[in-house]
């Protein structure tokens, strides 16, 4: 017989509307059921996380609980129907866990709390399960993300919303930019600002392999193109830092990698063995990666590109100079909405002995510099966005 375990997600959600409930002056359970809809019976089960609330009660749970936000409500409650969905296998909830703090970056600090609970909840009492959630900051966590009411910008308005654009490497819309951001600012506080931004010039910000990985997943879903000028094509086949899922979104059309270096092993391609080392990894994660799998190959036909820029070098050589010293990889990435972010690092392959990597996002003006560069070289190679 299949075991079932109780949603912790659903736990969660039920506590803390005991929470509010208590709150409120001590409510009782029968009184917040009618507001809602629902019979008594049902809406204690739903406090207990024995049983789900729809998400089309959420226009009435937000007006019964007033300090509730209805968009992050409604967010916690899909995620509630997508795990109760996989509940009867703790290795399932776990991967669907993961792919949810993946897909909805706001609620990963309440999915990542369950990490060191899939244990207790495999084994133990709803009870205690239900006091580990608490303890745990669990319930804190979620009743924060419920009652906070959500950015009035938009994503493409707060993260690269003065970055230059792929098309238009140099522009006036940087000026015109900062001049609408501080309208309605005191006067007062602008020396505070010209200061604060006068003291960020000279300091560069370090990125490592692993959080440049970390900013990818974040924004997988609003890249369309990535251009990686690097030394030595090696690097690209370690498909463990960068696994490449962010080809299978719609919104992303293309991967164009130029190499500088011819590769230590010419027995297959590059192309070819980024598609094994892919598969092999994907194949280990089968239940996380099934959609992969199941169109690899004509996805990577149709967007990864990889060509050799041996005929380039002393392009590529100060493409790859960063304040006088030489890197090994630059990558640009072309959000959807035109702007273009670079990182440049120094990182290698793992058996060079390189201990001391460096990675950094570039200033505003290197960028521009740099993506004069990069279209130069792209037309010559014959790549067009």
């Amino acid at each position: 017989m299949t075991q079932k375990f109780r949603n912790p997600l659903a736990q969660a959600l039920g506590l803390v509307f005991q929470n509010t409930r208590d709150k409120m002056g001590g409510i009782s359970s029968s009184e917040i059921a009618a507001s809602l809809g629902l019979a008594a019976s049902h809406y204690r089960m739903i406090e207990a996380g024995s049983a789900i609330l729809q998400p089309a009660r959420a226009i009435k749970v937000v007006q019964v609980f007033d300090t509730i936000e209805f968009v992050p409500l409604c967010q916690a409650l899909v995620s509630i129907q997508i795990l109760d969905s996989v509940k009867q296998s703790i290795d399932d909830m776990r991967t669907t866990v993961q792919l949810m703090t993946e897909a909805n970056p706001p609620l990963a600090k309440v999915l990542k709390g369950f990490d060191r609970l899939w244990d207790i909840i495999k084994t133990a009492e709803s009870g205690y399960v239900a006091r580990q959630l608490t303890s745990h900051g669990i319930v804190k966590d979620l009743a924060s993300f419920l009652t906070t009411e959500p950015l009035a910008f938009g994503p493409d308005e707060i993260d690269n919303f003065m970055t230059p654009t792929y098309q238009h490497p140099i522009s006036g819309q940087l000026y015109s930019k900062i001049g609408n951001f501080l309208q309605g600012v005191a006067p007062f506080y602008l020396d505070v600002i010209l200061q604060l931004v006068d003291n960020l010039k000279g300091i560069s910000p370090r990125v490592t392999p692993q959080e440049l990985a970390e900013w990818e997943k974040k924004h997988n879903n609003r890249i369309s193109h990535i251009i990686g000028i690097i030394r030595k094509p090696e690097i690209i086949l370690d498909v463990n830092t960068f696994d490449y899922s962010f080809l299978w979104q719609e919104s992303f059309h293309k991967m164009m990698i130029i190499h500088r270096n011819q590769p230590k092993t010419r027995t297959e391609s590059i192309h070819q063995r980024i598609s094994d080392h892919l598969r092999a990894r994907y194949e280990s994660e089968r239940i996380k990666y099934e959609r992969q799998l199941q169109d690899m190959e004509q996805v990577l036909k149709d967007k990864l590109h990889i060509d050799s820029g041996r005929h380039h070098i002393n392009q590529i050589d100060k493409i790859l100079l960063h304040r006088e010293i030489e890197m090994n990889n630059l990558w640009v990435y072309i959000m959807v909405n035109g702007y273009a972010v670079i990182f440049v690092d120094n990182a290698t392959t793992s058996d060079s002995g390189v201990t001391n990597i460096f990675g950094t996002s570039l200033a505003y003006d290197e960028t521009c510099e740099k993506l004069i560069y990069i279209r130069e070289l792209c037309d010559e190679i014959g790549f067009r966005l």
